[in-house]
């Protein structure tokens, strides 16, 4: 269970709708069927065009109740955009809800992130990350043996996916804020064409 915040990320590789059609019904009494208080945005990439039309659908009141949602589905939010919707969610106006489901927070300016609560609601135990866990907790000479364990798999994608992951048990672990930048700029780093995973893994553990 999640608490609601005024300005709510959901990173999820699947889809979340009935995640948060049952959130909004259960913690807010707010059905979106129907209603003209519920918006949906949904795209490839969430530029500042969506983002000025975010700004202007926030400004004005709710049609019945009390509260309005904003749901945005992309893949990333441009950098413009997020700018464009600092003040926004900074200052929101009452009774304004915005739900923005992501795959990951690869990109998220920390400004923006600042601004917002995140919810990781992909179904995954604390058994599933046992290695991701013990790379953060470990010290450099564990995480390094781990690097090599995670490198040998010759898929390079698998690597990629244990860097993403990283960033999910670094929050729950409460990593500090430099530990979750620099595994940000590794993963931003890994989507790159001729990046080395493993050269990226092995930075991170010198580093954390």
């Amino acid at each position: 269970m999640i608490k609601i915040h005024h300005a709510n990320i959901l990173i999820s590789r699947g889809d979340c709708s009935q995640f948060l059609r049952e959130l909004l019904e259960r913690e807010l009494d707010f059905k979106i069927t129907r209603n003209p208080d519920f918006l949906t945005i949904e795209g490839e990439s969430f530029g500042i065009d969506d983002a000025r039309y975010l700004e202007r659908w926030a400004m004005g009141k709710p049609f019945q109740g009390e509260i309005k949602v904003a749901f945005v589905v992309s893949k990333s939010l441009t950098f413009e955009a997020q700018n464009a919707l600092l003040k926004t969610l900074e200052e929101p106006v009452g009774g304004a809800h915005f739900f923005i489901h992501l795959p990951s927070l690869g990109n998220i300016l920390p400004t923006f992130l600042s601004r917002v609560s995140v919810a990781h609601i992909d179904e995954k135990t604390s058994e599933d990350f046992k290695v991701q866990t013990d790379f953060i907790r470990g010290d450099i000479k564990k995480r390094l043996s781990l690097v090599k364990l995670v490198s040998e798999k010759k898929d390079k994608g698998d690597v990629k996916k244990f860097i993403d992951e990283l960033e999910c048990v670094a929050r729950g672990e409460r990593l500090d804020s430099l530990g979750v930048k620099n595994i940000l700029t590794a993963k931003v780093f890994a989507t790159t064409r001729g990046s080395s995973p493993k050269i990226l893994l092995e930075w991170l553990a010198c580093v954390l």
